[in-house]
């Protein structure tokens, strides 16, 4: 067991033991006394106790947390001794350099840095330079031949500019150089740096002060940007955070609804997947939402305090959101993965060439079904059609009895008709369900009520159909299709406006322009009785179609009809007519009649 103290080296807390301290400790005074009266001696204690930190630091772990005295003694090999140049000689430090072979396996790996002593304008070629070993001529030659290419090397040079780190500190130079890292290079380095500053000061060029101007410039502007986009964060994650609560307040309002409970049991496969996905949802959106804050608030204000485990934490509880949304959302969704449908055919008896087409009446869909005018608006209080806005893809919930209280899926069915290859009509009712598979898909389109009704020449159809809540909610369909022969009329009534969908015709006229008119199925489609044009049809379907003569029209001339005992005339003046004993006569002014005197 042995003593351990506590130690600050370049802003970072170790934990060593007291003998290694104390020999540490020595070695640092020795070295800063050696570096006392030199030019720039405070930076270079800075840079060997910034590179001793770095070491000490890559010997340290979460097992091994404690500095021993072999990794003093491994630090002091790779830095060097103090008696090494203790005399002040240079020369003999070089010497003593070439000759000595560390003991230590440390590997000099280059880096690439932006190299600010010998720069232009950023750097970057002086860094690429100096990291292939290479003359800077020929870097520079090259991005300047780029530039004919598009100017690629302009924006090569700005990316890197970006990407490529400055080399700040002495070990970054050495490190950039291949440079072993130890107490002689990094004097030596200080003092270079301190005597090229003198030549630069004394001296500048245009490129230096070109250079040191966009450093300036891109400074200010970093900062200024780095402001502006916590500023946006900021704004935008309390805006989010504001409409992320105002939704998690509407949804809890909303859940003490009874239609939302309900619609809520009906889509999800089980309650308690509802709740799952509401946790994960607040947890999948609102820690994005307040990291984003949070981050917008450390830019904003400069706040440059890090927390590790507040970073991990909020990662592992998003993930931790997203896999609950994902589960809840793989599990309902399988339950709509695979459709099935089932075809019934329906007879049709009526023998005429001419049938009618219609909807339930309203009053007896409002009887079947317990529902009030607000939730069944296509019919007004006396149970006559009004133009409502149901559509073929709205559901509501409903009761099938006033006693039981038996909730129903209600959804709106649709017609479609189309040409029949034989001569008798045809009528099939397709339902459509969705299920885990083909099997429970088919099995919930089989248990989906709708009835069918003929009387004579007349088919009423029911506009809506049911669903038992068992059966859960599963884009349940239903779609009837009529099949015209050719030749045969149909009858469409004012009340299927909104239950027809995408008839075709010859005219291409729209659904809701079809009801209340008669249609002729011809070799081309539907074709209008009823509506104007009909001439233009009968020179086009005469040959096929058979459409009721128009009416008789006068003559356009005079007529004269002489028959025994009875004259007529018939002109623009009106019509007369001459009888033995009597003669009427009809114009403008009325009717007149005379009778001859025996």
């Amino acid at each position: 067991m042995n003593k351990t103290v506590t130690i600050n080296i370049s802003g970072i807390i170790f934990h060593i033991e007291e003998d290694a301290y104390e020999k540490l400790s020595k070695y640092l005074n020795t070295i800063k006394g050696y570096f006392s009266n030199t030019d720039g001696g405070n930076e270079i204690m800075s840079d060997i106790e910034a590179r001793i930190a770095e070491m000490l630091q890559a010997k340290t772990s979460a097992i091994k947390q404690v500095v021993l005295m072999a990794d003093v003694d491994s630090v002091i090999e790779v830095m060097g001794r103090p008696e090494e140049f203790a005399d002040g000689s240079e020369q003999k430090a070089e010497e003593k350099k070439t000759e000595q072979t560390y003991s230590s396996n440390e590997n000099i790996k280059k880096r690439l840095f932006r190299d600010p002593d010998h720069k232009a304008v950023g750097g970057v070629c002086s860094g690429i330079a100096a990291y292939f070993n290479v003359d800077i001529i020929w870097i520079r030659l090259a991005m300047f031949l780029l530039l004919f290419f598009g100017g690629l090397s302009f924006w090569v040079y700005i990316i890197l500019w970006i990407v490529i780190p400055e080399a700040k500190t002495t070990a970054d130079k050495l490190a950039m150089h291949g440079e072993k890292i130890d107490i002689n290079n990094i004097s030596k380095t200080v003092k270079e740096e301190a005597e090229q500053l003198k030549n630069r000061v004394s001296s500048g060029n245009f490129f230096d002060r070109l250079g040191d101007f966009l450093k300036d410039f891109f400074t200010i502007f970093g900062k200024f940007f780095v402001r502006l986009v916590g500023l946006i964060l900021l704004f935008f994650g309390v805006v989010f955070m504001l409409g992320f609560m105002s939704s998690i307040f509407g949804f809890s309002i909303a859940g003490t609804s009874a239609d939302v409970n309900d619609w809520i049991n009906l889509v999800f496969v089980d309650r308690s997947h509802y709740t799952m996905a509401a946790f994960g949802l607040i947890l999948f959106f609102g820690i994005p939402i307040i990291m984003m804050i949070y981050g917008g608030i450390k830019l904003l204000f400069k706040i440059h305090y890090s927390n590790r485990w507040l970073n991990i934490g909020a990662g592992l509880i998003w993930l931790i959101g997203f896999i609950i949304v994902l589960f809840v959302g793989i599990k309902t969704g399988r339950d709509f993965s695979d459709s099935g449908k089932v075809k019934e055919q329906v007879a049709v008896q009526s023998q005429r060439d001419t049938i009618t087409l219609t909807l339930t009446k309203g009053k007896e869909l409002l009887a079947a079904l317990n529902m009030n005018e607000t939730e069944y608006d296509d019919y007004d209080e006396d149970g006559n059609y009004r133009r409502g806005k149901r559509r073929h893809s709205d559901y509501i919930i409903a009761t099938n009895d006033k006693d039981v209280k038996q909730k129903m899926i209600v959804g709106y069915g649709s017609l479609s008709i189309i040409p029949s290859a034989s001569n008798t009509f045809e009528m099939f009712v397709v339902k459509k369900s969705r299920g885990e598979d083909k099997r429970t898909a088919v099995d919930r389109a089989k248990s989906i009520r709708y009835k069918v009704l003929q009387n004579d020449s007349v088919i009423s159809f029911d506009e809506v159909f049911t669903v038992s809540t068992e059966d859960k909610f599963r884009v349940q369909e239903v779609q009837v299709i009529l099949k015209v022969p050719r030749g045969k009329v149909i009858m469409l009534d004012k009340s299927l406006e909104h239950f027809i969908y995408d008839i075709e015709n010859v005219t291409n006229t729209f659904d809701g322009d079809m009801v209340g008119r008669r249609w002729i199925m011809t070799n081309d489609g539907l074709a209008c009785v009823d509506c104007d044009g009909i001439e233009d049809l009968r020179k086009k379907y005469g040959h096929d179609i058979n459409i009721p003569p128009p009416p008789p029209l006068p003559p356009a001339g005079p007529v004269n009809v002489d028959v025994k005992d009875a004259k007529v005339n018939i002109d623009e003046n009106g019509i007369k007519v001459e009888s033995k004993g009597t003669n009427v006569k009809i114009d403008k002014e009325g009717i007149h009649v005379k009778q001859e005197k025996k």
